[in-house]
């Protein structure tokens, strides 16, 4: 059988037409509506198919069967994560069948992705309660999900090439915040903390905000060597470092962080024979949790009683969360290192996002405080006046 496909046009009961071709893969039979009567658009849309269906050339590359891709994408890359990943993971991917029902993976073209985009943005919008911002974030996220998948099918072999998504910028409007949240300040930090009378959840608390660590990471972390989990290194000069398996990074790759001397004292306190199992151990009563959705409102409680708002957005009121002691960490630190170090510190994978979301606010940050310095003196410390007049 001839690896080609070739659509032809055919007549059956009812008014339109539809497209046919035989399956190089499986031989079955697949065909389509083409949504019109007329001969001559039929054999325009057979046309039109045919070439994307042929567009990733011979045999399997672009010719699998999107049902076939999914089980086996399913079976060998999201197996291997967690089940809220999973879970998000193929919530974008039931989008895509809803909106755009592909057939194979040879229909997914850079025409075909940005008539998804248009009616995934037109079906989000729809909704009164959904805000442009939203919309485009949730987007990004189907974007980001299926061009994953797209990767991971090139890799297999089933596609020749991926195809080109469409740029979208986080910023969606002049003066908008990249932050959902922000950092909280060393006084709030200290009112959180006389907030809370649970030792374990006070221990949490000021390891994030010497850490930076993301919540999730906290919770893995662990002083077994042979854990799964992020590990604690103390070496034999005494400085401490973060190893974390692939498992455990945004990235996909297993790396060794060093950490700021503030978080290494903090740990160091711990005394050696001490020094085995979780490092974080955050309970309530006789409950130990390790959920991210569990902890995290208990951190958002104490920050509600502490009255920490970080956002009042629509009449709703934000309370400081841990990943506002993250900012918070962030924040700190783009003020003191370049912002090549701090990304080190963040762990971000890319410095457009250390960038965007922690230099950049700290240059406001800065020009702030210029400016009320200014202000305190009367601006006699400002360069562009000598002698009570303007340099020329």
């Amino acid at each position: 059988m001839s690896d080609e496909i070739n659509v032809i046009v055919v007549k059956r009961k009812g008014l339109n037409l539809y497209l046919r071709y035989i399956d190089p893969i499986d031989g079955k039979r697949r065909e389509k509506n083409s949504g019109t009567t007329n001969m001559k658009a039929a054999q325009r849309a057979a046309g039109e198919w045919q070439a994307e269906l042929n567009a990733s050339g011979t045999a399997s590359p672009g010719l699998m069967r999107w049902e076939q891709f999914r089980e086996d994408f399913s079976e060998n890359y999201l197996s291997h994560y967690s089940q809220g990943y999973i879970t998000n993971f193929e919530g974008s991917l039931n989008i895509v069948e809803e909106l755009m029902n592909p057939d194979t993976l040879g229909r997914i073209t850079e025409t075909w992705i940005t008539r998804f985009y248009s009616l995934a943005r037109k079906r989000l919008l729809a909704n009164a309660s959904t805000k442009r911002v939203a919309a485009n974030a949730t987007i990004r996220k189907y974007f980001q999900h299926l061009n994953t998948a797209m990767k991971w099918a090139k890799e297999q072999g089933y596609i020749k090439t991926v195809p080109a998504f469409p740029k979208q910028s986080r910023q969606t409007k002049k003066g908008g915040k990249l932050m959902k949240g922000r950092p909280i300040t060393g006084e709030e930090f200290d009112r959180m903390i006389e907030a809370s009378d649970n030792d374990s959840l006070n221990h949490l608390l000021r390891g994030l905000w010497l850490s930076g660590l993301r919540l999730g990471e906290a919770l893995n972390l662990t002083w077994d060597q042979w854990a799964d989990g992020i590990r604690v290194n103390v070496d034999s000069d005494g400085d401490v470092c973060l190893m974390i398996d692939g498992d455990n990074q945004k990235s996909g790759q297993a790396l060794v962080y060093p950490l700021v001397d503030d978080f290494a004292d903090f740990l160091k306190e711990t005394p050696d024979d001490q020094r085995d199992g979780f490092v974080f151990n955050p309970q309530r009563v006789r409950e130990i949790s390790r959920r991210v959705d569990t902890v995290s409102n208990w951190i958002v409680e104490i920050g509600q009683r502490a009255g920490v708002k970080v956002d009042d957005k629509d009449g709703v009121e934000k309370f400081a969360s841990a990943h506002d002691l993250r900012r918070a960490f962030g924040t700190r630190w783009a003020k003191v290192v370049p912002p090549g170090l701090l990304k080190e510190l963040m762990r971000h994978a890319n410095i457009e996002t250390t960038m965007n979301f922690y230099v950049n606010i700290t240059a406001k940050d800065t020009m702030a405080e210029v400016r009320r310095h200014l202000k305190k003196n009367g601006n006699q410390n400002s360069p562009e006046k000598v002698n009570g007049k303007v340099n020329e």
